[in-house]
């Protein structure tokens, strides 16, 4: 080999090492990071945040025994927006969430639209009106929360 064939890897040599000294500890954080990141999100895989049919009012675990984890989100999340939820009202009241989700998936129209009465206004802030639209939140937050951004639109109080 002639000296010069020798000095170009040499130099090429040089600046691999260079960059490894450069991208080598950014690499080894962005790892490291990474594998922080699959652990978290493996434990946070492994915790249980389901509700248990003791979580629920008596007379709903009574009247819907087998209330799946995600329904029973629902009542917890209609309660805490202020609509109650009873044992006979229960199944209705589900359906007005899963009911409210499909029409944002497949109707085209937003919450706005649809929390109406039949002049087109948006139902009051009162009543049944305010129950009905407290609902329809509990529904969107947990059976579509990608439609959450839906919910201000409702202007509940």
């Amino acid at each position: 080999m002639s000296p010069s064939t020798t000095s170009l890897y040499a130099v090429r040599s040089t600046r691999a090492q260079v960059l490894r000294r450069r991208v080598g500890p950014l690499l080894r954080r962005v790892v490291a990071g990474a594998a922080g990141m699959v652990a978290v999100v493996a434990l946070g895989a492994c915790s249980n945040d389901d509700p248990a049919l003791t979580d629920l009012p008596s007379d709903i675990a009574s009247a819907r025994p087998t209330i799946s984890a995600e329904e029973a989100r629902f009542v917890l999340a209609a309660e805490k927006l202020g609509a109650t939820v009873t044992g006979a009202t229960v199944d209705d009241d589900i359906e007005t969430g899963t009911t409210t989700c499909w029409v944002l998936r497949n109707g085209g129209v937003g919450l706005d639209q649809v929390a109406v009465d039949d002049n087109d206004v948006l139902l009051p802030n009162t009543g049944e009106a305010l129950r009905t639209k407290q609902l329809m939140a509990a529904g969107v937050q947990t059976f579509c929360p990608d439609h959450d951004d839906q919910i201000a639109l409702l202007k509940l109080p």
